[in-house]
């Protein structure tokens, strides 16, 4: 026996408890005892079968079952603790290092088996080595993201991990160098190959029968414990319980399609039928990622971003919003609250609020949204929910690895009939990271064309999307008989930043809003263009979109809430009021 292994159970035990104790909050004195004899099996399950094998501790196949078990004992609760110490009282991580410890014995338990009866080593070392690199990845991603991010995986990280699309993935990647990209290849690729050379170099062992039996034992018993999906341990480590946290929340909010019929039942809208002379249009644009600090029509921005936009200034017709924030820098839980009654300060939920779709249905408008963000398969977010309650719902064909620029979303508008009153979601993809993938590089004004550079790649696709907008302003005005058209983002960016998933300052919030009226409009709902017009400037966020969307079509109902549209004499907020970051930042602390 390897004297040093002696000293490896209890080593591995008071490290574990007290390393706990080290990045935990607010624990009491039962927590602290709990573990304290939690710990103690633990440390024993892990070390008896590298005692019963008599495996050195120099061993290459014990080196990565050290490395793996290390890693996921340390890595969540210190990521968290260095994250959340200055703002949380109370959190602690009881099955981190349970199940740190435990896969050392469970993956140990099953490289002595495989030695010691010979069971063809030479293949199924290697898919044991392959099944512990995959549970090493796990924490090793996690400092990869703390790296890039200097933050733990947040709720909002998991969300945005969860509903990327693969070529938001794949231009992600691509956003990095050849070479970068080729190093972090090769690094994964070297590791991988690591862990396969380290079980390939064993020794024979040699176990009495009860040996191989307690072992075999051992092995079920902690493969069902740790990996059973009701209360086992892997499913109660911090990264995994968050996972499935975010995932639940997905689960539930597809109640907002079970219950649509419940939650439009009471729905009461007047007038329910559109009151223009002629059939009539009214369109809302969706932006992405598009920050008002980088468009010249609102700011004194040293390049002219927006010629149409600016020009359109000038006009009565159109009223831009300088005041404009996003209620969080994030695109699923800006949407699914600026498309519905559910916003910051009320106590509704999503999957029980009316959205713009149902309004503009009940108010007498075909509906139709057309989108360039991507159909998200099995993350089915609030916003494609939405999307899919219109008359018609209709992507953007988003294969692997093709770029689709929003133009393509102009053809879709052909299909729209103009010899009825209709409301028109368009969703772009707008200034969404990669931008150098969101405009045709001959439209590169102030970038190279092919050439990565963020801010001018940025700014390239904020003059993109005022094109667009542009020839989605003319072909509603000249084909659809087009009354009104709102435009606003749902989330800014800032661009020389690397993309992160939590609020990265009041830049990632500072949007653009602007509104078109027809004279028809503008004849016909007088006090609607004031109200408008006498509120340009004050504060707004984009989780009341809902309301000025209402407003906008003119309607009176049991779900909308005047005071809460900008499109009301009634609107009662002021920038001490409203929020974003979902409540926790003050629009007063902006003072850039």
């Amino acid at each position: 026996m390897d004297i040093n292994s002696v000293y490896l159970a209890p080593g591995l035990y008071f490290f574990s408890y007290f390393y706990y104790l080290s990045v935990s909050h607010g624990l009491g004195k039962k927590a602290t005892f709990l573990q304290l004899r939690r710990f103690l099996p633990c440390a024993i399950v892990a070390v008896l079968p590298i005692m019963m094998g008599q495996v050195p501790l120099t061993a290459p196949y014990l080196s990565t079952s050290l490395l793996t078990g290390f890693l996921w004992i340390t890595t969540y609760p210190l990521l968290y603790f260095i994250t959340y110490r200055k703002s949380s009282t109370d959190f602690g991580f009881h099955f981190d290092p349970v199940f740190g410890m435990y896969i050392i014995g469970w993956m140990m338990s099953l490289k002595l088996l495989v030695i010691s009866l010979n069971l063809l080593p030479n293949v199924f070392m290697p898919v044991l080595a392959t099944v512990e690199f995959l549970i090493f990845m796990i924490p090793f991603a996690q400092w990869v993201y703390y790296y890039l991010y200097r933050t733990c995986v947040t709720e909002d990280g998991m969300m945005m991990i969860q509903e990327t699309h693969y070529n938001e993935i794949i231009e992600y990647f691509k956003s990095f160098s050849v070479g970068f990209n080729i190093i972090t290849f090769a690094l994964v690729a070297g590791l991988y190959a690591l862990f396969i050379w380290a079980n390939l170099e064993y020794t024979s062992v040699m176990l009495a029968l009860w040996q191989i039996i307690f072992l075999a034992g051992l092995s079920l018993v902690l493969g069902i414990y740790l990996w059973k999906k009701r209360k086992g341990v892997f499913i109660r480590t911090g990264i995994v319980e968050l996972y499935f946290d975010i995932k639940e929340y997905f689960e539930t909010t597809m109640l907002y399609q079970t219950n649509m019929k419940e939650r439009i039942k009471d729905l009461e809208v007047t007038p329910s039928v559109p009151e223009f002379k002629e059939p009539s249009t009214i369109i809302l644009v969706i932006g992405e990622s598009a920050s008002r600090d980088y468009m010249s029509a609102f700011t004194d921005y040293e390049h002219e971003t927006t010629p149409w936009l600016s020009a359109k200034k000038q006009d009565s017709h159109f009223i831009l919003y300088p005041n404009s924030y996003s209620s969080i820098p994030h695109t699923v839980s800006s949407l699914e609250r600026a498309l519905t009654e559910f916003n910051q300060y009320n106590d509704k939920q999503f999957y029980t609020s009316c959205s713009i779709i149902d309004i503009a249905h009940k108010a007498g408008y075909t509906t139709h949204w057309y989108s360039n963000q991507g159909h998200l398969g099995c993350a089915d977010t609030p916003v494609t929910l939405v999307a899919n309650t219109s008359g018609t719902a209709k992507w953007t064909k988003q294969n692997l690895n093709e770029v689709q620029y929003d133009e393509m979303l102009l053809e879709y508008l052909d299909e729209i009939d103009p010899t009825k009153n209709n409301f028109v979601v368009v969703h772009l993809k707008g200034n969404h990271f990669n931008f150098i993938n969101r405009y045709p590089q001959s439209f590169a004004k102030f970038s190279e064309p092919g050439k990565y550079d963020l801010i001018n790649n940025y700014i390239d696709s904020i003059a993109y999307t005022d094109y667009i907008l542009q020839k989605i302003w003319e072909y509603g005005k000249e084909k659809l008989n087009m009354q009104a058209m709102l435009y606003f983002s749902d989330h800014a960016t800032i661009p020389d930043k690397r993309r992160s998933p939590d609020f990265g300052g009041f830049g990632t919030v500072r949007i653009p809003m602007f509104t078109y009226f027809s004279d028809n409009y503008i004849e016909k709902y007088p006090e609607t263009y004031q109200a408008l017009l006498d509120n340009k400037n004050k504060y707004f966020t984009n989780d009341l979109a809902y309301e000025l969307v209402c407003g906008i079509l003119n309607i009176k109902s049991n779900h909308y809430d005047e005071t809460n549209s900008l499109a009301s004499p009634l609107y009662k907020y002021t920038r001490d009021m409203l929020k974003t970051n979902l409540g926790q930042r003050s629009l007063s602390e902006d003072v850039d």
